[in-house]
């Protein structure tokens, strides 16, 4: 559902007017469900679980089929979150054009059965109004099962201080370290230790590296031929109980529990929100997966490929410049939904830096 802006209010006090200060106003999320969209070879089912509204777009094997949506944004960038699924291996790549013109076209990767539902994400800088919004096939596979598409536009930025925070506010709050952690880590296995954990007010952070982690649900880009240490599970797992999916979910990796930091003695646990910056960008993952007790700096192929890292399982990651900041006490259910944890992941960063 739409959030609406809030106007100054007016107050009546003995023949005069009192007026308040607006409310912030924060950027607005809609959500437009698949099966109320213009559908081109594809029909409505509901047999596959997990689907919201009354059921999904099951497109037609094809090229060229395609779900068109209205959207009405505020100015500025704009944040279309597809859900999806698709029980296949294969990628089902599909062309999203706004207004007819091309803005991406994302893989739209195998879920591993279509139940297990995931988000592919597309930005684009909108005018004020109404768009078209059309994501078409673009193989003979046809596309996924699309679900939904939730839009989140740019709103009123409001007074300095309010709406989605930049990586500049927050690795402002983040340049000093009270250490919590009882020894250092390493960055990989052949280093030595000089990470420490670091605690603020409502959340711990730390700097370090990007390895990559491929483990859970076996995929193209993640299984025993693309990485030489895969495991087909994950420390967390998703709502149907099956290891979370690398390759298409943003997470990060904590440190198993040890005598150097217990991560769950500070509010930090499965689905817990984490805000990942690299190179003034900010994604905004889940805690998905434990690793190593002495090595830190590890997130799925999703999160780096996300952020402009190599992916690669087998020679990707960045030796620096990362920084994790993991929210306290927060958790996302069901755990796959990234965009639910992109949108709780914002209102945590922005309270964050009010409260540092």
């Amino acid at each position: 559902m739409r959030r609406f802006r809030v106007a100054a209010m007016a107050i009546a006090i003995a023949g005069s007017y009192l007026v308040l200060p607006s409310a912030p106003a924060i950027a607005a999320t809609t959500t437009y469900q698949a099966e109320n969209a213009t559908i081109a070879n594809g029909v409505v089912e509901a047999n596959h679980a997990g689907f919201t509204g009354t059921g999904f777009v099951n497109y037609d094997n094809a090229v060229g089929s395609a779900v068109q949506w209205s959207i009405t944004v505020a100015a500025g960038s704009t944040s279309l979150v597809f859900r999806y699924a698709n029980g296949t291996t294969t990628s089902r790549p599909m062309t999203i054009a706004i207004d007819g013109a091309t803005a991406a076209t994302p893989s739209f990767a195998g879920t591993g059965a279509w139940t297990t539902w995931t988000t592919a994400s597309v930005t684009a800088t909108l005018t004020a109004g109404t768009h078209t919004v059309r994501a078409t096939a673009t193989t003979a596979n046809g596309g996924p099962n699309v679900d939904e598409l939730t839009v989140t536009d740019a709103g009123d930025p409001g007074p300095p201080g309010t709406g989605a925070p930049t990586a500049a506010e927050l690795l402002a709050k983040v340049t000093s370290c009270s250490q919590i952690s009882n020894g250092l880590y390493k960055t990989d296995s052949e280093t030595g230790r000089t990470i420490p954990v670091c605690g603020k007010n409502g959340a711990v952070f730390y700097k370090a590296d990007m390895d990559i982690d491929c483990d859970g649900q076996r995929t193209t880009q993640c299984n025993e031929n693309t990485d030489c240490c895969f495991q087909p599970d994950t420390a967390f797992h998703q709502s149907d109980g099956k290891p979370l999916n690398a390759a298409t979910l943003p997470y990060v990796v904590v440190p198993s529990s040890s005598s150097t930091w217990d991560y769950t003695k500070f509010g930090i646990q499965g689905g817990g929100v984490v805000a990942v910056i690299y190179n003034n960008q900010v994604l905004y993952a889940v805690v998905g997966d434990t690793g190593p007790s002495s090595i830190i700096g590890e997130a799925s192929y999703a999160t780096a490929k996300a952020l402009g890292i190599n992916p690669d399982p087998s020679n990707g990651g960045t030796d620096s410049g990362v920084t994790y900041i993991y929210f306290k006490n927060s958790k996302i259910s069901p755990i796959e939904d990234h965009a639910k944890a992109t949108t709780t992941g914002e209102q945590l960063a922005r309270t964050f830096i009010n409260n540092n």
